[in-house]
């Protein structure tokens, strides 16, 4: 018995220095990174806050104030900040393009105000989720159309798991802008958890370039761009699905996504990989 409980403690402590060695060379500078947060001044109108969590946009326009994901931590009160700067006494409508807490966190801020995400999540996992605080107000089954001074906002409920069961994303006409939420990252791994779907990703680059006419991309993490940022993370996925299935273009593949941010395991070519793998098991 000792001699189990012996290796028992050995194992343990191998875990424990694997554990805190991935997270010293790959979280950490992770997170810190996430928590760079710039401004940009699109235009008069748009105001975009890059990093401290999810991207996010804040659009004015004469009768009210449109803010695209609330971010987490010190980024939450910096961008609520700006919006109450900008919005004054006009009505705020918050988007959350799926309930992951580095794009909902600051909801708090906005209580009072209406708050719309996607309509398949169940409250019990949306609380799960990102708490209790801020609660969306109106939960968007299908798509819903805003008149934002010279453009239009339409925010659309994707209604398939993709990065989530119930991703949004908001596409600004005029602009031909697109603010993808974590269904469109810029050389980023994505997460695959829950109900995410690699092939919904896949899917879903598909719809959204044959039903909207974009030309800027700003994901849900990484760098605002073009229409390559989808080409990118399209041809990302379609490499990691080959991966999947033939074994001796493993490397070759993974080998050319080695300066997107990743972290082993749970955010990274080889979760990828894998997601699709067990997807053809069923």
């Amino acid at each position: 018995m000792k001699k189990v409980l012996k290796w028992v403690g050995i194992i343990l402590a191998l875990i424990a220095v694997t554990a805190g060695t991935l997270f010293m060379l790959y979280v950490r500078p992770f997170l810190e990174a996430m928590k760079q947060t710039t401004t940009v001044q699109y235009d008069k109108d748009l105001t975009l806050m890059i990093g401290g969590g999810g991207n996010s946009g804040i659009l004015v326009s004469d009768s009210l104030v449109l803010v695209i994901d609330t971010k987490m931590s010190d980024a939450a009160i910096m961008l609520h900040d700006k919006v109450k700067q900008l919005a004054g006494a006009k009505p705020i409508v918050v988007v959350n393009t799926h309930f992951h807490s580095d794009h909902t966190k600051g909801n708090k801020f906005y209580v009072g105000q209406t708050i719309i995400a996607g309509g398949n999540y169940t409250m019990e996992n949306w609380i799960k989720q990102s708490g209790k605080e801020g609660v969306p107000t109106i939960w968007l089954k299908d798509r819903m159309d805003i008149k934002m001074g010279d453009d239009t906002a339409t925010i659309i409920n994707l209604g398939k798991n993709i990065h989530t069961e119930s991703d949004v994303v908001v596409y600004l006409h005029k602009r031909k802008m697109l603010f993808a939420g974590d269904v469109i990252l810029n050389k980023q791994a994505p997460a695959l958890f829950g109900n995410a779907d690699p092939d919904g990703y896949l899917d879903v680059f598909n719809w959204l370039q044959k039903n909207l006419d974009i030309q800027k991309v700003v994901p849900g993490h990484g760098e605002v761009g073009g229409i390559e940022v989808i080409e990118a993370f399209r041809q990302y996925f379609s490499d990691m699905k080959l991966a999947a299935s033939d074994d001796s273009k493993k490397n070759e593949l993974e080998e050319k996504y080695k300066d997107w941010r990743h972290i082993p395991i749970v955010m990274s070519t080889g979760s990828t990989i894998r997601a699709f793998k067990n997807k053809q098991k069923k």
